[in-house]
């Protein structure tokens, strides 16, 4: 069972630093792999844009998820202290001051069979655009945004689904991603291919957004101590992208 199973233990919040934490290896392994769906890509783009070719790079986020799943790098993780992302982020700097290819954790006991292969994740790499303004802190935060937006789609993508409603959320996926408006031409195009009214077009938009706005806050809530951080989290979630 993945911690997603239970509704009393949301994907990706601190509930996860505190299963870390736990001498339950089981507990502590499915809680590092929730914690890799969404981290593992971002991670890897930090440890690629610090200099690290891509086999060593892959080695050390190797050892760094090794060691978070051996339990003491969380014994002292607090969600008082702030969010999840600033805490791996801070974390992984820390360890990369320390690692070096020679002295790794090379004992490899811990098998990562669950996260991505290194040829995606570095294909993914390779495919980036950085710029000599995107530093290691801005990359991991626009990356981190990038596959929570993309973890909020794919949740409403199954909701609509359960509905029996996806050709409706396929039809109005391209305008949510764009911002949510629609542009002139865009609704008699959409209705059309839909065959539905503009009006009752527009009227599914607008339950559309507001179900991405429930959707984006719930997963947002998982990263942070409080609800009362949400809209501060969203908030620099778009920062990052505006100064992309």
């Amino acid at each position: 069972m993945s911690a997603g199973d239970d509704k009393n233990f949301p994907n990706t919040n601190w509930a996860l630093v505190r299963q870390l934490k736990s001498r339950d290896a089981a507990a502590a392994r499915r809680a590092l792999e929730d914690l890799c769906a969404q981290y593992y890509y971002p991670l890897y783009c930090v440890i690629r844009s610090r200099g690290l070719e891509r086999d060593d790079a892959q080695d050390a986020l190797h050892d760094f998820l090794a060691k978070l799943l051996r339990v003491r790098a969380f014994e002292g993780a607090d969600a008082g202290r702030g969010r999840l992302r600033a805490f791996l982020g801070t974390a992984l700097q820390r360890f990369l001051v320390n690692w070096n290819r020679d002295h790794a954790y090379r004992e490899r006991e811990v098998s990562l069979d669950f996260t991505p292969s290194g040829e995606e994740s570095e294909q993914r790499y390779r495919e980036e655009r950085f710029t000599a303004e995107d530093t290691p802190e801005r990359i991991f935060d626009r990356k981190w945004g990038l596959e929570l937006l993309q973890s909020v789609l794919r949740r409403l993508g199954e909701k609509y689904a359960a509905r029996e409603k996806s050709a409706l959320f396929e039809g109005l996926r391209a305008v949510l991603v764009a911002g949510g408006s629609l542009r002139d031409g865009d609704t008699s195009q959409i209705a059309a291919t839909l065959s539905m009214s503009e009006g009752a077009v527009r009227v599914a938009l607008s339950r559309l957004l507001g179900e991405y706005r429930e959707v984006l806050e719930e997963e947002v809530s998982h990263t942070v101590e409080s609800r009362a951080e949400v809209q501060q989290e969203i908030a620099h979630l778009f920062s990052v992208f505006r100064a992309a």
